[in-house]
């Protein structure tokens, strides 16, 4: 058994009954708006999903390489372990850290089995460390003192190693950060790229790069502790 909505009934001036039409109720209208709405979310989801997929996608941004990063020291240009060549007890002893030193000075005498050996310095310079005192037996090739020239410095790096050898060649640019001198920046070049690997303090093997710095400041001192990074010029 269905119940109808009422509707409202009227009668014409000859007496014809007309029967007014009803409106649907309320919470079918809502339900027809509801529909509607949902339709035209539909259709605008629709359009903003086909112009994204017209738009082209932007290129991607290449990254940039790391920087190629070594460590190392600032050394003499110039530096010679002097010794004995047949050994022997040394009789007088010259040298002394710090002095400074022409080519061809004596630094030590050394009585051998054929007589007195004579140790000069190779060239102009300044001693740096003496690793024996007067009255030591030496063995041949026994080091007795290091002579440096200190006017003319250049870095030697500790940790090139096999991946970032063949990154590196003469010629290429490079910027040095002193640590000591709160990270000064100091700019040189390549000069020379070993063929073969050393083993270093730390027990890995490594390429010794050899670069050169124009321009030190003059509170630059052989030693310092140095950062490098290689750049793509070559």
């Amino acid at each position: 058994m269905s119940v109808e909505s009422p509707s409202k009934t009227s009668t014409s001036t000859n007496g014809a009954v007309r029967v007014a039409p009803t409106r649907p109720p309320l919470w079918r209208r809502r339900a027809v708006l509801l529909v509607g709405l949902g339709l035209l979310l539909l259709v605008v989801v629709g359009l903003a999903v086909t112009r994204l997929q017209s738009t082209p996608s932007a290129p991607a941004t290449p990254q940039e390489a790391a920087p190629l990063i070594a460590h190392g020291q600032i050394v003499p240009a110039r530096q010679a372990r002097v010794g004995t060549q047949a050994g022997g007890v040394v009789q007088l002893l010259e040298a002394r850290p710090g002095d400074r030193v022409a080519a061809q000075a004596p630094l030590a005498w050394v009585l051998g089995p054929s007589g007195t050996e004579i140790v000069t310095a190779p060239f102009d310079g300044n001693v740096t460390n003496v690793l024996v005192h007067a009255g030591d037996t030496l063995m041949p090739g026994a080091t007795i003192a290091v002579v440096a020239d200190l006017h003319t410095l250049q870095v030697e790096t500790s940790d090139v190693d096999e991946f970032l050898v063949n990154k590196v060649a003469i010629g290429q640019r490079v910027q040095v950060n002193v640590d000591a001198l709160d990270n000064r920046v100091l700019t040189g070049t390549v000069s020379n790229v070993a063929l073969l690997p050393q083993t270093g303090a730390s027990g890995s093997p490594a390429y010794p790069v050899i670069i050169n710095v124009g321009g030190l400041p003059q509170d630059v001192r052989p030693g310092m502790s140095v950062r490098v990074t290689f750049t793509d010029d070559h």
